[in-house]
């Protein structure tokens, strides 16, 4: 018995390290990923030329910061692609770079993240209130799970204490699990 528990943690251990390799973690895993890429690709040109241009003239995002304005990690997430630039700070740029008028537009656009942040918080939300919202179904369902596959999801606005709000309406029919009655020996 006991060398089956170690044969199969060291199975799971294999596992673990094999899909945590880098070339694994390099795999299109989701449809969000996939957008992500598609939304690096099309700045990476620019992205360059940008880069290029810093690196030739010997700025910094130091340099870049002092002369435009924005806090250095503002600088830095525009030219790594992970944040839209906007034309007051586009108009400094393409001039301390030495770039002609509209040669950085294509990072005018909101990029697509890898890990949106909204993702991230609506899994963290998720992870948070999970429990509670568990409880609730409990007492008014009894032993039941929210089925995810007779499900429907609606994003709204709202407004709450003078704030715009999202409110996110997940509606699953309500599965009971089984119980002694589906147990029994027929």
């Amino acid at each position: 018995m006991r060398r089956t528990v170690v044969m199969v943690l060291g199975i799971f251990i294999v596992m673990g390290i094999w899909f945590s390799t880098p070339a694994f973690a390099a795999i299109t895993s989701s449809a969000e990923d996939a957008i992500a890429q598609e939304s690096y690709d099309k700045r990476k040109p620019t992205l360059d030329i940008a880069n290029k241009a810093a690196a030739k003239k010997g700025a910094t995002l130091e340099s870049l910061s002092k002369a435009c304005g924005p806090m250095v990690v503002r600088i830095g997430s525009v030219l790594s692609g992970q944040a839209p630039l906007e034309k007051k700070l586009q108009k400094c740029l393409e001039d301390q770079l030495d770039l002609s008028s509209g040669t950085l537009n294509p990072l005018n656009a909101p990029p697509v993240r890898w890990n949106i942040g909204s993702i991230y918080r609506i899994h963290e939300a998720t992870d948070v209130y999970a429990p509670a919202i568990q409880r609730w179904m409990n007492e008014h369902f009894g032993d039941t799970i929210m089925s995810a596959i007779s499900f429907t999801v609606e994003v709204e606005e709202g407004k709450s204490h003078g704030q715009k709000t999202i409110r996110i309406i997940y509606e699953g029919k309500a599965l009971g699990y089984s119980d002694d009655a589906y147990w029994t020996k027929e």
